[in-house]
């Protein structure tokens, strides 16, 4: 049973950072990224791979997420979470503070990788990744206690984070992308973000039964 739950935990940490590389500026890798959700499985997979672009369509995705995510004018779907939790056009705000201290307290400084606010929607994601692969590590070493505080931390962060901004984000992706690949990924990010969500709490239920 606790290799079904490894399993399980595996399929959602590269859910997260299959997410994560399909918001980055598209490129060749972006190409690389779609293949290997072609081949995965799960929501990410069946969602994204209804419309996989190949590299004649990079210059169009580009664009697409210039006028997105990067403006120089009015963006079409900001990625950060403050824009969407304090109801202004602030970058920067409380909730990307706390964002900021969640990831400190997991162990974990992106302050010198990244020049992007933290509650950018990659960084949100590739934090998920981090922790579910944390738990993923402390199940292995059978250190429950600190497998069942990172999954803790997800919920506490899908709740408070990413989980309640998310859907009007991506909401504004699927009204405002002129490409189908980025109306795909809004449908893949909202849908594997809510089943993520709603899954977690029976999560601590499964890991009383296995590890009693």
């Amino acid at each position: 049973m606790e290799n079904d739950l490894l399993l399980r935990e595996n399929v959602r940490g590269n859910g997260y950072k299959l997410l994560a590389e399909c918001y980055y500026l598209p490129d060749e890798k972006l190409i690389e990224t779609l293949g290997r959700i072609k081949k995965s499985d799960g929501t990410v997979s069946s969602e994204i791979s209804k419309n996989i672009p190949g590299m004649s369509e990079i210059e169009a995705l580009r664009i697409d997420y210039a006028k997105l995510f990067l403006g120089p004018y009015k963006l079409l779907a900001p990625p950060y979470g403050s824009i969407y939790l304090e109801g202004n056009s602030r970058v920067m705000g409380d909730s990307a503070i706390d964002v900021r201290n969640r990831y400190l307290e997991a162990g974990l400084d992106v302050s010198g990788e990244t020049k992007e606010a933290p509650d950018h929607i990659t960084i949100e994601l590739e934090f998920m990744c981090f922790l579910v692969f944390k738990e993923i590590e402390m199940i292995k070493n059978s250190n429950f206690e600190s497998a069942l505080d990172y999954l803790k931390k997800q919920k506490e962060f899908l709740d408070g984070h990413l989980g309640a901004w998310v859907s009007e984000f991506s909401d504004n992706i699927e009204k405002n992308a002129e490409t189908e690949f980025y109306k795909n990924l809004s449908r893949a990010t909202r849908s594997f973000i809510k089943k993520d969500t709603t899954e977690l709490a029976k999560k601590f239920i499964d890991f009383s039964e296995v590890f009693k």
